[in-house]
């Protein structure tokens, strides 16, 4: 009796992705993260999340740009942030079951790495990367928008101010004739794999709302988000 053959990992998720590597070795580096053994000699997914996150931000760009002639460069701009923001990103690499493919060192494993969303993010941005190199931009162009054209139309005012809350605050100030808001760092704690960063936004010289994230941008957002709240705008 015949054993059964452990299925491989990489063959089913190109099966997923619809496109199989001319260069396997470019797709296995895309899945490695910089703490597995392997990467010290054969590289990490760094460098293709750099190229990802441009052919992603991109291809986007050209979509919105094409599908919504009548929109002016504010409102493509906010599409763009509320389409490629840091969580749909994360979650479009989990539905590519990314978690089951990345390629990570055993102290990162234990502490549970494979499943952070800011790892999913960077993975697909970088699978998206290779693909670019191995296809080309037409190929990856096509892979890019069948990932995001059926997000627009969830698309609306209110889910664009708060995917972008710092822009959208920025112009809800200059609309008013206010200074641009400001940011402030409050605090700053936790470990280096968890931080936690506190910023209170400051409105026409008042401290309107604060807000916490595991970044400063996240926490800045938040901030932000809160402050739009907190005046009615959302």
């Amino acid at each position: 009796m015949k054993e059964k053959r452990a299925r491989d990992p990489l063959e089913g998720l190109q099966e997923r992705l619809g496109y199989f590597f001319s260069d396997r070795e470019l797709l296995a580096r895309a899945l490695r993260h910089g703490s597995a053994a392997a990467a010290a000699s054969e590289g990490s997914y760094q460098r293709l999340e750099f190229l990802g996150d441009a052919v992603i931000g991109h291809a986007v760009s050209l979509l919105l740009f094409t599908r919504f002639p009548a929109k002016d460069e504010g409102e493509l701009t906010r599409m763009k942030s509320q389409l490629i923001r840091s969580a749909t990103l994360a979650r479009k690499g989990a539905a590519l079951g990314l978690e089951e493919t990345i390629e990570l060192g055993d102290g990162e494993e234990k502490i549970g790495g494979r499943h952070r969303a800011a790892l999913l993010e960077d993975v697909f941005e970088a699978l998206v990367g290779a693909m670019a190199l191995d296809a080309g931009w037409e190929r990856v162009r096509e892979f890019v928008e069948g990932q995001f054209v059926g997000d627009l139309d969830a698309l609306n005012e209110r889910s664009l101010l708060i995917a972008d809350p710092k822009t959208a605050l920025q112009e809800a100030a200059q609309a008013r004739r206010l200074p641009l808001p400001e940011y402030r760092q409050v605090s700053a704690a936790g470990p280096d794999h968890h931080p936690r960063w506190v910023f209170e936004v400051i409105w026409d010289g008042e401290k309107l709302a604060r807000g916490e994230g595991g970044s400063k941008r996240e926490a800045q957002r938040d901030a932000a988000l809160r402050a739009l709240q907190r005046l009615g705008l959302v």
